[in-house]
């Protein structure tokens, strides 16, 4: 006992546990650091040319003055995995994806199929599931560079071009996660945003065609200048994808007809035209949208399904356009958001709701959730009905009942 105390001294302690953190670091003492071995992967974007596997990857180098530093590098193979070993051979390095926080998808790999690319790179290299996806076009180094350039040149990123706020009523967005679970559910729907490539002529067309419709373009100048000047575009429009393909484009316009659905959009705004009554005359307003409520309420009548949107907005008058506008306008002694205002709100809401009803049967894709909203809260009923069906598109039999409510933020 006298023995196992001098043995296991304080000061003794100390030197055995000197000697076993030794036995585990020196090991490691002569190895490279994990920047010298592996490449900080960024982003990753993939496409299919010429019944090839291509790759771009945007790389980190962390340097001397602390500034970020970021590298394309490309390769192309037969698969997926020996288009990364390229880059890697290339390089000398191995892929790093642990920080790899967006996976952009060329227009010829969506149309093939997407979902062999990211099982590969989530089970295969680890990219994170909270990775975000889009849809490309264009050129996969060329959008690759532009993507490097944008964060060295213009102190932005990509994700801020793209505008990712599920707040506002114009955007959609996606990742790695959300699109698995989508491909999963029972009507294996996806979405992801579209970034385009433009050239300076045709981006000044796109800007001209969207002033009248109040959609918002993101954009922002890549390479250099004179005819080669180029330009990375969000409008808005998403990629829907049907069992991992991409099925059909949706243009910004609809977008937004089709977020007024959706609970998460909260803010955007509404154009009527045409206001006339004791205050206006003959007006055209714009209105933000501060809040938005929607409440999803299927039920069935008479074996019928009745899909039920109640629609509670918030809003407050941005502008006023008018040839001779009422001096009383230009105060805020009173509240203007008159009953005529209102009734062209509830008009302009319910008509935009009801046209994203149309496209959503016409084009049988149920970006309105009505499926799951029926499974959950009406599911016996629903298989039923299900079970009377011929054709697959059940949205063909669904009532769509919306109800519309317009408040000012007073």
């Amino acid at each position: 006992m006298k023995k196992l105390k001098t043995l296991f001294s304080p000061r003794k302690l100390v030197v055995w546990l000197s000697i076993i953190v030794l036995i585990f670091t020196l090991p490691t003492v002569n190895e490279p650091a994990m920047s010298q071995t592996d490449a900080i992967v960024t982003m990753l974007c993939v496409d299919k040319v010429d019944d090839k596997i291509k790759v771009a990857t945007t790389v980190l180098t962390p340097s001397q003055d602390k500034k970020a530093n970021y590298q394309v590098f490309s390769g192309e193979g037969e698969t997926l995995g020996s288009a990364v070993d390229s880059v890697s051979l290339a390089i000398g390095k191995e892929m790093g994806f642990a920080q790899c926080g967006i996976m952009a998808l060329g227009d010829s790999l969506c149309d093939e199929g997407v979902m062999q690319v990211l099982d590969y790179m989530t089970r295969t290299k680890k990219v994170g599931r909270n990775a975000i996806l889009i849809n490309f076009t264009g050129e996969i180094i060329e959008f690759a560079q532009a993507v490097s350039n944008l964060s060295l040149e213009k102190s932005l990123n990509l994700d801020e071009i793209i505008n990712f706020d599920k707040r506002y009523i114009l955007s959609q967005d996606t990742n790695i996660e959300t699109f698995y679970i989508g491909y999963y559910n029972n009507v294996s729907l996806g979405i992801m945003p579209k970034i385009k490539m433009e050239s300076e002529e045709d981006y000044n067309s796109i800007e001209v065609a969207n002033t009248d419709s109040g959609s918002n373009s993101d954009m922002t100048t890549t390479g250099g200048g004179g005819e080669d000047k180029k330009f990375i575009v969000n409008d808005g429009t998403i990629s829907v994808f049907k069992d991992g393909k991409r099925y059909i484009d949706i243009t910004p316009d609809m977008v937004k007809k089709i977020n007024l659905f959706i609970n998460d959009a909260q803010k955007g705004s509404i154009v009527i035209d045409n206001v006339s009554d004791h205050i206006y005359d003959d007006a055209k307003i714009v209105l933000n949208i501060l809040k938005k409520d929607t409440k999803i309420k299927p039920k069935f009548e008479n074996g019928v399904p009745v899909y039920n949107a109640e629609v509670s907005l918030t809003v407050f008058i941005d502008e006023i356009i008018e040839d001779n506008i009422n001096k009383k306008l230009l105060t805020r002694e009173q509240d203007f958001l008159t009953s005529a205002v209102v009734g062209k709100i509830k008009e302009k809401v319910q008509q935009d709701m009801l046209d994203a009803t149309s496209f959503c049967v016409s084009k049988d894709v149920d970006l309105l959730s009505v499926y799951k909203y029926f499974y959950n809260l009406k599911n016996k009923q629903f298989e039923e009905y299900l079970s009377t069906l011929d054709e697959k598109n059940y949205l063909d039999g669904i009532n769509f009942n919306i109800d519309i409510k317009v408040k000012s933020e007073n």
